[in-house]
């Protein structure tokens, strides 16, 4: 019987924000993103959620520059990511706590994200995958750029270097 050598979890990390990233500065769809960060995943050893969460976070924090005003959460998703259509309460409250986690995250406050989302039948990566998408096009739509800039911004700030 062989084992498979298990791939290090900082080096899985940095891959699910580097495929999610060249992804979104090449301007793929959402779907593309999902299965770009579902190669990171590797079920029992390794989620990407906390990996995206931080771009997510990073995202936002772009998003609202010191003095800029507060982005307001009423139609977040629905504005910026359209494409997407959440159904049913389960759907809107993982959506919700990703975007919520993010901001925790942002602020310096760290969630338990096993314990609140250990559970769910979606992995809270797949939800995490929005929050930077959502946060991704608020700022673009803020700072007037491409959203592909703010990738870019967002890779430089986590020391990313991404995919031609």
């Amino acid at each position: 019987m062989t084992t498979q050598e298990r791939i290090d979890r900082d080096v899985l990390h940095r891959r699910a924000q580097v495929a999610v990233l060249s992804g979104l500065a090449a301007g793929d769809d959402v779907s593309d993103l999902m299965a770009a960060a579902a190669a990171s995943h590797v079920p029992g050893w390794f989620t990407p959620d906390v990996a995206l969460l931080e771009l997510a976070a990073t995202a936002l924090d772009v998003a609202s520059p010191p003095g800029a005003g507060p982005l307001a959460y009423e139609g977040l998703r629905e504005r910026y990511l359209p494409e997407v259509t959440f159904r049913g309460r389960v759907e809107h409250r993982n959506s919700q706590y990703a975007l919520y986690a993010t901001a925790c995250m942002r602020g310096g406050l760290q969630p338990d994200l096993l314990s609140d989302a250990g559970w769910w039948q979606t992995p809270l990566w797949q939800y995490a995958v929005f929050a930077v998408v959502i946060y991704s096009r608020a700022a673009a739509e803020r700072l007037t750029v491409l959203v592909e800039e703010i990738a870019r911004r967002i890779a430089a700030r986590h020391g990313l270097e991404l995919a031609a």
